[in-house]
């Protein structure tokens, strides 16, 4: 039984959350100095990845210190999700500076020699308003799906479940990431879009919904692989463990989200079919790291059993 206690050094009361948020932390940082030369932007760089280092170590204090458990626990549910949001709006100011290639081409012709065709310019003969406003909410309902899982285990005190979860979550999340700084694809809406010739218009949402993840991912080199394939993967395999209705539910969504990735001409096919190879390899290995480290390090919720 993992219990916690009280007045532990800094690196004997981390938990495997805050271990992999500072390995990846010092990934970036190292990816960072790779590009110092070359980045405008690597004072405020250096800025934000100390604020976040310190995040961490914050949340460390508040895992051992503060007594109030209801507000320790969301604060320590909440901040996972902050610290990857975070890390990820640095990247437009650094993988562009890191690596100078541009790998469209190469990803686009293997779509084409697996299918004969460009599949986001063959997709558009059934392009239509109302069509493209319902791909759009598909697209969009990924970035709650993982916490819908998420916070259903977070409201039975099922800490142990979520912090597992969270780490098969991150583990994916930052694979991929690194993936971006030496696979670095802008995807067919960009690399397409003069051979595309019907314009994706919505009938009222669709305009908003490409605003909003054009201003909340700034980094336009994530394409390959797709992080919605991979961690809708993910979740459909945390929902099917964990809650088999909610599983079920999801069925119909995975299957728009999915399509509306080429739809909406975000991803390649092989940006698709590579994100959910990585979601059950991903998985795999963080599931047996988890297994076999959790019981090691200091749980992340202070407690499983309060």
């Amino acid at each position: 039984m993992r219990v916690s206690r009280v007045g532990r050094p800094f690196l004997k009361r981390i938990s495997i959350l805050d271990a992999v948020n500072l390995l990846f932390l010092g990934i970036v940082f190292i990816f960072y100095l790779l590009a110092f030369t070359r980045t405008p932007y690597r004072a405020r760089l250096l800025v934000l990845y100390t604020l976040l280092l310190l995040f961490v170590l914050f949340m460390s204090w508040v895992r051992e210190y503060v007594r109030r458990e209801r507000f320790k626990k969301l604060i320590l549910f909440l901040y996972p999700v902050a610290f990857l949001f975070s890390i990820f709006e640095t990247f437009y100011m650094l993988l562009p500076f890191f690596n100078s290639l541009r790998l469209d081409a190469f990803i686009a012709n293997i779509d084409r020699a697996l299918l004969g065709v460009n599949p986001t310019v063959w997709i558009e003969q059934w392009a239509r308003p109302l069509l493209t406003d319902i791909m759009s909410l598909f697209y969009l309902f990924y970035f709650p799906m993982p916490l819908i899982i998420l916070g259903w285990m977070y409201a039975r005190g099922k800490w142990q479940e979520v912090e597992e979860s969270f780490f098969q979550y991150l583990i994916c999340y930052y694979g991929a990431y690194i993936l971006y700084f030496f696979i670095p694809v802008e995807g067919p809406r960009f690399f397409l879009q003069d051979l595309q010739t019907v314009p994706l218009n919505g009938v009222v949402i669709s305009e908003p919904i490409r605003r909003l993840i054009d201003t909340l991912e700034p980094n336009k080199l994530d394409a390959f692989p797709s992080l919605h394939a991979a961690i809708l993967t993910v979740t459909m395999i945390i929902a099917y463990r964990h809650n088999r209705k909610l599983f079920y539910a999801f069925v119909p969504c995975a299957l728009g989200i999915t399509i509306s990735l080429v739809y909406l001409r975000y991803h390649y096919v092989i940006d698709v079919i590579v994100g959910f190879v990585w979601a059950l390899a991903s998985y795999r290995i963080a599931t047996t790291v988890y297994h076999a480290v959790s019981r090691k390090v200091f749980p992340h919720f202070g407690s499983v059993d309060s």
